[in-house]
């Protein structure tokens, strides 16, 4: 952590870190078997067992990296397994040593993306197109159409996020559990997704999907809006918070959302997959 950084903006990215490692583990954990997780002091390991770093993560805490020797203990068992991963954390926590002793063990500097925060109460109103609604969900098939949403961002589409959302779907998944689902339908078409997991006062947004065909309509931010409305108005949140592509950074903007911080991620993929055969998605 650097000194210099300021308590409040310390705080932030506290929530932002904290969020994200309860998230991401919070299926691993209901699910169970060959799926670990792994909380340390300054970090946090989700292991999912399955070869893409959509579900294998190395998420850093606000206080405490770990150092060159914990950072290569937690590279091998990754890199041994031939399980690519991905690191994150906040650039405003790490240095130089860090980022070398990560490329040491194989994992080198992949990505960026902006975490954000914004008050509920300042939420603007957007109007959803028309045939559009939004419905929270936990019925198997509706899962199971979440999975192959987000799966299909990639290309090639991702087949294990198939295959970890077909394990959620045999879960009995609550409707009042702390992780929300939610799908966007256009006339009653499964075409969009989002996720919430709500911690405290704070609704921490995931899975913000569109399929290919439906994309540049504003159904990103329609299925975000009625989430954050239904986190503030039926949950109590009043934040949320999220990590950013630069790609979405406008739409959450209009949405209120303010820059924190901003997350570096770190991949293995070369080290596991040299000629690139393995792929993944976040």
């Amino acid at each position: 952590m650097s000194p210099d950084q300021p308590r409040e903006s310390m705080q932030q990215i506290a929530v932002l870190l904290d969020g994200m490692i309860k998230k991401n583990a919070y299926l691993p954990r209901r699910i169970g078997g060959t799926m670990r997780v792994d909380e340390q002091p300054g970090y946090a390991i989700v292991d999912s067992g399955l070869p893409t770093d959509t579900f294998n993560l190395v998420i850093g805490k606000a206080h405490g990296q770990p150092d060159a020797a914990a950072i290569a203990r937690i590279a091998a068992r990754f890199n041994d397994a031939g399980l690519p991963a991905a690191w994150w954390t906040c650039r405003e926590l790490t240095d130089a040593a860090f980022a070398r002793a990560l490329g040491e063990a194989g994992f080198v500097a992949d990505e960026t993306s902006v975490g954000m925060l914004a008050e509920l109460d300042a939420l603007p109103p957007v109007a959803p197109p028309p045939g559009f609604g939004v419905r929270q969900i936990n019925a198997q098939h509706d899962v199971a159409h979440f999975g192959t949403l987000i799966g299909a961002l990639f290309d090639p589409p991702d087949a294990f996020v198939d295959a970890f959302y077909a394990r959620v779907a045999a879960l009995d998944f609550d409707a009042a559990e702390p992780l929300k689902l939610f799908v966007g339908e256009l006339d009653g078409r499964p075409v969009s997704t989002t996720a919430l997991y709500v911690d405290a006062d704070t609704a921490h947004v995931f899975d913000v999907s569109t399929s290919a065909g439906q994309r540049k309509r504003g159904l990103a931010s329609a299925i975000m809006h009625s989430a954050l409305v239904h986190a503030r108005e039926r949950l109590g949140a009043t934040r949320a918070a999220l990590q950013a592509s630069p790609d979405g950074l406008n739409v959450y903007r209009r949405l209120g959302f303010r820059a924190v911080c901003e997350f570096q991620v770190y991949s293995n993929r070369a080290a596991v997959s040299p000629r690139g055969e393995l792929g993944g998605a976040r």
